[in-house]
C-alpha cells in the first residue's frame, strides 16, 4: 500500500488554506523563490525553439535548483514528439520515465523541466512536497514516477474544478502577500508552493 498516493487522494483546498494562513511572511530577498519569475521567463522563451539544445539547456537551469549537476544525458525520442506530449500534460509513465533518462534519472528534476515547459500543468515534485502531504521526510524520490502522476493528477483535479476557484483565489492572496509567489503564477503552482513551504512546520514522525 502506497501511503503517499493515499494521502494525495483526500487532499482538500481547506488544507491548503490551512497551510497558506499557517506560513509566516518570507523575505522578499529569499532568492530560492524570488528566481522562480525570470527563470520562467526564460524558459518560455527558450521553448519557442523546441529542440535537443532547448531541452538539454532547460535541463540544466531546473538543476540549478539542485544540489546536484546533471552527470548523464540520455535524450530518447523526437524533440517535436515531447513537445506534443508536454503541451497536452502528458503524465503516462513510460513518456515521464524517457523524461526522467535527461535529468539523471530522477523524477524530481523531470518534474522541474516540464513545469518550466508548462506551467500551468505540470506541478514540481521533490522532497518537502513530499513531507508536507506524509507528514514525514523521504530524501531518495528519484524513482517515485506513481507517486508523481498521483500527486499531479490530484493537484489537477482541484485547479480545474470551477467550483475551487474562490478558495485558490484566497490561497495565492496569501501566499501573494507573504511574497512566497509573484502575482502572475499558475493555480497548479500556487498548490505546489504552498506545500514546498509549509514543509518546515511539519514535525517528522
Amino acid at each position: 500500500m502506497n501511503n503517499f498516493i493515499t494521502k494525495v487522494e483526500v487532499l482538500s483546498l481547506d488544507f491548503f488554506i490551512n497551510l497558506a494562513y499557517g506560513l509566516e511572511e518570507l523575505s522578499p530577498n529569499n532568492q530560492l523563490l524570488t528566481t522562480y519569475g525570470p527563470l520562467l521567463e526564460f524558459a518560455q522563451r527558450a521553448i519557442s525553439k523546441f529542440d535537443k539544445t532547448m531541452l538539454v539547456g532547460l535541463a540544466h537551469m531546473a538543476y540549478g535548483w539542485m544540489p546536484t549537476m546533471i552527470q548523464n544525458i540520455a535524450l530518447e525520442g523526437n524533440p517535436s514528439e515531447w513537445k506534443k506530449q508536454i503541451t497536452k500534460g502528458c503524465v503516462d509513465g513510460s513518456f515521464l520515465s524517457e523524461v526522467t533518462r535527461l535529468t539523471n534519472d530522477s523524477i524530481v528534476g523531470a518534474s522541474k523541466l516540464l513545469h518550466f515547459v508548462n506551467p500551468e500543468l505540470y506541478p514540481i515534485y521533490d522532497s518537502r512536497v513530499y513531507k508536507t502531504i506524509l507528514g514525514k521526510p523521504k530524501h531518495n524520490l528519484s524513482k517515485d514516477i506513481n507517486n508523481y502522476i498521483s500527486y499531479t493528477n490530484k493537484l489537477r483535479s482541484l485547479v480545474m474544478d470551477r467550483k475551487n476557484i474562490t478558495k485558490i483565489s484566497r490561497i495565492k492572496k496569501e501566499l501573494v502577500r507573504k511574497n512566497f509567489i509573484p502575482a502572475k503564477c499558475s493555480k497548479i503552482r500556487v498548490l505546489e508552493v504552498c506545500l514546498y513551504a509549509s514543509a518546515d512546520s511539519i514535525s517528522s514522525k
